[in-house]
């Protein structure tokens, strides 16, 4: 099956389980990614004269990749929520240690709902939704180890990097993915209670000079 009719197919037989129909898992996937492009891309933007300047090369990979996923899940059918998020000043900490922090929950979560969208795939025997779900999720493992190593460069004990061995399932809703998310003070187009601001999605991250190209850049 094409990608394109992996939507239209799960609107004619309708729920997939736990109240969550494909296109829902889609459209909060797509949502998610956006979210990585625009935090990742203001990490940059704040890098030079911080911490974080030393793993530039590392999130300008990063944010190409998040970009890349993007379009994959859209021409997939998924449709963002917004295009707008709030993130708190902790989460970016003006180029510190805690934007890896931050990411490396924020990968984490995404790992499970990714998960989530390989199940939902898999109940259907759609191996091409299931294996572009899989081979995204790879991507963001390799994300979580790289802040965890991040982190530990800058000072903070956390052990080897690579400390699992099967990806975590810990959150397998999306509901429970969305409420451990904005339990971070972010907000998916509405403001929270903690200090910080409004990001828009800024797009291709080749096109806006933020991004570097990455091979491998189509699902297979």
């Amino acid at each position: 099956m094409s990608a394109s009719n992996i939507v239209s197919e799960a609107e004619r037989t309708g729920s997939l389980g736990d109240d969550e129909s494909l296109r829902e898992v889609l459209d909060f996937l797509v949502t998610e990614e956006q979210l990585g492009v625009t935090l990742v891309s203001a990490a940059i933007e704040n890098a030079p004269g911080t911490p974080s300047e030393a793993f530039l090369p590392v999130l300008r990979n990063g944010v190409t990749q998040e970009y890349l996923h993007v379009e994959a899940l859209k021409e997939a059918g998924g449709k963002p929520l917004t295009t707008k998020y709030w993130f708190p000043d902790a989460a970016l900490d003006n180029g510190g240690i805690g934007v890896f922090e931050t990411l490396e929950v924020i990968e984490t979560i995404e790992i499970s709902l990714y998960l989530i969208g390989v199940s939902a795939f898999a109940r259907r025997g759609d191996d091409f939704g299931a294996r572009l779900c899989a081979e995204a999720m790879g991507t963001e493992a390799v994300h979580r180890a790289l802040v965890r190593f991040a982190q530990g460069e800058l000072g903070k004990e956390i052990g080897p990097p690579n400390d699992v061995g099967f990806e975590n399932f810990d959150w397998p809703t999306l509901g429970a993915v969305r409420e451990a998310l904005e339990a971070l003070g972010i907000g998916y187009g509405v403001e929270t209670s903690q200090p910080g601001r409004f990001y828009e999605y800024p797009g291709d991250p080749l096109a806006n000079g933020l991004g570097t190209p990455v091979n491998h850049t189509q699902p297979r």
